[in-house]
């Protein structure tokens, strides 16, 4: 089974395989194998996701997809997805800044009368128990905002968090998602909290921290 791992930048995935190497990593918006799986680092927004995921998977079909990433968690999401270097799964995505901006609101293509929201949905933890075994089975389930724009006030986290039903914020996931959708090939994402989505308080921030917790569930695959 060919088994394609991704991340949006070659920080992430060299952050979780710390054994990948510089010369390998330069080969990473391409893709290389390595250890038996394959690695790519996708770009960010969620467009270079889903166009990285298509352009791979057309040069090298594979059998199903491990996205992970780090996320902001919103301050009303349950006190166990808001603790920082907590990973979590992404059950489901919204793209939650699609829509326009109306005298200081934000409507959504559902407010302009543009069609519903759409949600993409992941629901394949049990195709990867071969790599991790029950491991997983622990972790909080959220439903996640992906955004081009990250969030910068405690305000816009509330009204993300409010008017999606969402815990979490990325900038990839609706991507990854919607390449299961399109393509039928399994895809489950995975993010560590780095930080909450609120002010762009970076000295409250732990990548660093976020990324050793996925090396701790993921550093047995490589």
């Amino acid at each position: 089974m060919r088994t394609l791992i991704c991340a949006a930048s070659s920080c992430e995935l060299r952050g979780v395989f710390p054994s990948i190497t510089p010369s390998e990593i330069v080969h990473a918006v391409n893709g290389f194998e390595k250890g038996g799986f394959y690695f790519l680092e996708t770009g960010i927004g969620a467009l270079n996701t889903y166009a990285s995921l298509v352009r791979f998977h057309l040069r090298v079909p594979v059998d199903r997809v491990l996205h992970l990433g780090i996320a902001g968690a919103y301050a009303a999401a349950r006190e166990e997805v808001r603790t920082l270097r907590v990973p979590v799964i992404i059950g489901k995505e919204v793209v939650a800044d699609l829509g326009a901006e109306d005298s200081g609101s934000f409507l959504s293509l559902e407010d302009l009368g543009l069609g519903g929201i759409e949600y993409y949905e992941s629901e394949c933890l049990a195709l990867f128990d071969d790599l991790f075994g029950d491991s997983l089975w622990a972790l909080p389930i959220v439903s996640g905002a992906t955004v081009n724009m990250a969030t910068g006030s405690s305000a816009t986290g509330i009204f993300r968090a409010q008017k999606y039903g969402v815990e979490v914020e990325s900038m990839e996931g609706a991507g990854a998602l919607k390449f299961w959708k399109d393509f039928g090939i399994p895809v489950l994402e995975v993010r560590s909290i780095s930080n909450i989505a609120a002010g762009r308080d970076k000295g409250s921030w732990d990548i660093a921290g976020a990324l050793e917790s996925l090396r701790r569930l993921f550093g047995v695959l490589l």
